[in-house]
């Protein structure tokens, strides 16, 4: 089997060539992906429909791995994003955010699993979501003191 980073670096270009195919060949087919601020995404359909929503947010996203770390069954990844949100945001409670049209970057950490056969069986995601919402101009910019 391939290495863990190595499947990461693999699911990295996929999405930054905003490819669904090998983004979904890369999920187990009981994954799970938690990003915060949403519902967990159960099962590659849903992890795939997410990620195709994420791309009709942000049509230019780009992911820069910074850090891959694997132990085990287990990989932590370092990583920065940036995009402009130029299509429709679906928020938690399933209505529409129009799109910003501002530039968005951001700081984040995931937390993941695969399974026997080498696949994401579980995703957890970390940023801090009051930064990316001030930055689409949702919220005031936290005070400098």
């Amino acid at each position: 089997m391939k290495s863990i980073a190595d499947r990461v670096r693999r699911l990295n270009a996929a999405v930054n060539a905003h490819d669904l195919n090998p983004i979904g060949d890369m999920y187990a087919d009981d994954a799970e992906l938690t990003w915060p601020g949403i519902p967990t995404f159960k099962g590659r359909q849903a992890v795939v429909a997410f990620y195709a929503q994420m791309f009709g947010a942000f049509p230019d996203v780009q992911v820069k791995l910074k850090r891959i770390v694997e132990q085990g069954d287990a990989v932590a990844v370092e990583y920065e994003s940036a995009g402009t949100n130029g299509g429709p945001l679906h928020l938690p409670t399933g209505e529409l955010l129009p799109a910003t049209n501002k530039h968005v970057d951001v700081r984040a950490a995931s937390v993941g699993a695969v399974d026997r056969d080498g696949r994401i069986k579980t995703q957890r995601e970390y940023f801090d979501q009051a930064d990316i919402l001030a930055q689409l101009g949702l919220m005031p910019h936290p005070a400098i003191s």
